[in-house]
């Protein structure tokens, strides 16, 4: 295991991942976060350089302070080569097994190599498709009347969303949303009251996850203003624009797609999944 430091290394490392989209695009998001200030303190391991297959993007083993917290013992992970993976997962140096952790896993079918690994496994969520969106700046204007309430989230905001995304519940899942709304880009459209009603917010790898409306507010367009908003946001601070929509969710990935929210949707899936 090779651990790349540099900004030159990790520089090539993303121009390199750049070719191999689409399925490369969430190490290549957690890359670009890396490289904007790393407010996530993610690390990267690859197998080899400069010729690499396996790439392993991981929080900075310093910046972990509660050992029983899967979510900061999440990797992402790219690889041109299964075998390669397989090898990168049997080492102890690049996996802390002892540890509950997630795994973004993208293509869903490298789970088999993590699986080997280890036999208890949870999936933490239903398997996802990737929208990816090479022109936001061609995306529509946001309606003039919500202008004034299109915010973004703020910590206190942070329960709200804890309570509707699948993996949420628990106060590692708060912590971990907290800490995205902390350090990411974020949009949200707020109520008369100032509570928000629907909104987006980037994770670590740069994806724009755990879109919301309130049931009482849905099919009025807000989440197409959000995601607007915040893909402009995103790309103007140079982060690939992409979304990541639970394949179940026809609804939403049919707004998507006709509304130009996605303009390249990867019908290859990506999963999340809890190992304990």
């Amino acid at each position: 295991m090779i651990l790349l430091q540099s900004s030159r290394k990790l520089c090539a490392l993303k121009d390199n991942l750049l070719q191999q989209l689409p399925h490369s695009i969430m190490v290549y998001g957690a890359i670009a976060q890396i490289r904007h200030g790393n407010a996530c303190n993610l690390e990267v391991c690859v197998d080899s350089w400069p010729a690499f297959k396996t790439v392993v993007c991981r929080r900075q083993r310093k910046a972990i302070q509660d050992p029983h917290n899967p979510f900061s013992n999440l990797y992402t992970l790219f690889t041109k080569d299964v075998a390669s993976l397989r090898t990168m997962l049997k080492d102890k140096t690049v996996i802390n097994w002892k540890q509950p952790c997630h795994f973004l896993v993208f293509p869903s079918s490298f789970l088999d190599a993590i699986q080997g690994e280890k036999q208890k496994i949870d999936h933490m969520l239903d398997p996802t498709c990737i929208l990816i969106h090479h022109d936001p700046q061609s995306l529509p204007d946001v309606r003039a009347d919500l202008a004034p309430r299109i915010s973004s989230l703020r910590v206190t905001h942070a329960e709200i969303v804890n309570q509707s995304v699948k993996y949420g519940g628990s106060e590692h899942s708060l912590d971990y949303i907290k800490n995205c709304i902390q350090n990411l880009p974020s949009c949200c459209i707020l109520d008369d009251n100032g509570s928000p009603i629907s909104w987006a917010l980037l994770d670590e790898s740069c994806a724009i996850r755990m879109g919301f409306t309130l049931p009482e507010h849905r099919r009025v367009g807000y989440m197409k203003v959000v995601l607007a908003t915040l893909a402009r946001k995103v790309h103007m601070m140079g982060f690939p624009v992409y979304v990541s929509v639970e394949e179940n969710n026809t609804v939403s990935l049919h707004a998507y797609e006709t509304r130009n929210v996605g303009s390249d949707t990867v019908s290859t899936l990506s999963d999340w999944y809890r190992l304990s």
